[in-house]
């Protein structure tokens, strides 16, 4: 009888223990299940007044969609809150430019999706907002002026909420990165100049795309007539180019005269191109006393990279050398065309080219 005291004490002390194991022993958490959100932005890269109207934050331009996907077994009551910075390429507007906060809705599932069209004083989806006078003020002046939104990048950060206003789900961000395409300017050749048949156009906008445009004018043609003539003797598409030397067209000739011109385009509401044209510009051709397109090639490199190499173009000004009109790139021969179109792709990459001459 003495041992039974012991037995039951070790027996015991392992429950004991056991059952401490147990209590420390990691419990797997049971996810927790939420609706989530994805975005997806309209291509707008200009907006006007008739898109987004900030006194009833209402549009008429489909410009996000919002997927609230709900996978859950239930209901749910949410809350969208979206917080707006404005980032002016001015940098009149900097930061915090308003905020909105949808009334309660519920998402069943599997899902629902709600547009910027929904939202709004009036929408399906009825939204409080404020939004900031000073960004207001700014964005009215240049709007009214203009008739589009100042440049610069707009980003709508966009939470759900349940009913006690936790974060429900990720967050995402709508983000538009508007141009404000105003003008156009033609710089040269200048207006009625003279060049040789290889003119270098050069032209100021405040976009990315732009179309050039060069037609031949006959003298009883009005310039607006002539640009508009099918076919014309250039039509190029241009991405980030304020400059371009002519190639890729019919040859321009000696002692007859073109017009040109150069439209700006942005990509608006509703997948429709915004266009912004310049004046028609008038210049004549003229190969006397010029050493045709060998010369046109050797002038233009040395516009390109005479800055960083002046000693190399001396030497070949003072040596009489000139290009023989065989052309090659990395083994392969190059058409005249070619070239051309190779030394408006140089002149965009001219800082960190490098040229020797042997």
């Amino acid at each position: 009888m003495k041992n039974l005291p012991h037995h039951f004490m070790v027996f015991l002390v392992g429950m004991i223990g056991i059952t401490a194991l147990g209590a420390i022993s990691p419990t797997p958490a049971r996810a927790q299940c939420q609706p989530s959100m994805t975005v997806v932005n309209a291509n707008v890269e200009e907006l006007s007044p008739t898109d987004i109207d900030f006194e009833h934050f209402e549009s008429a331009s489909l410009l996000f969609t919002i997927n609230i996907t709900n996978t859950c077994s239930r209901r749910y009551d949410l809350v969208l809150r979206g917080a707006m910075e404005i980032y002016l390429a001015d940098g009149t507007l900097s930061g915090n430019a308003g905020m909105f906060t949808t009334q309660q809705f519920s998402v069943d599932p599997p899902g629902k999706i709600i547009t910027n069209m929904d939202l709004g004083r009036s929408g399906t989806v009825p939204t409080k907002f404020s939004f900031d006078d000073n960004a207001k003020q700014r964005l009215q002046d240049v709007s009214l002026s203009t008739g589009k939104f100042p440049a610069g990048q707009y980003v709508i950060h966009l939470q759900l909420l349940d009913a006690s206003s936790n974060p429900v789900g990720n967050p995402v961000d709508v983000r538009f990165d508007l141009k404000n395409s105003s003008r156009v300017e033609l710089r040269s050749p200048r207006d009625g100049e003279m060049t040789d048949e290889f003119p270098f156009f050069e032209f100021y906008q405040d976009g990315d795309r732009s179309v050039l445009t060069v037609a031949e004018k006959s003298p009883d043609q009005s310039r607006e007539d002539a640009i508009s003539r099918k076919p014309p003797m250039l039509e190029v598409d241009l991405t980030a180019q304020n400059s371009f030397l002519y190639a890729g067209g019919r040859p321009l000739e000696d002692g007859k005269t073109y017009v040109w011109k150069v439209v700006n385009k942005q990509h608006g509401s509703g997948g429709v191109d915004n266009e912004v044209s310049s004046t028609i510009g008038l210049f004549s051709v003229s190969t006397s006393g010029g050493g045709g397109v060998n010369d046109a090639i050797l002038n233009q490199l040395e516009e390109i990279l005479g800055q960083r190499y002046a000693s190399v173009f001396k030497q070949i000004r003072a040596g009489g050398f000139r290009l023989t009109g065989t052309y090659g790139l990395n083994g392969s021969t190059l058409t005249q065309s070619e070239l051309l179109n190779l030394l408006n792709q140089l002149r965009e990459i001219a800082d960190s080219a490098e040229l020797s001459f042997e």
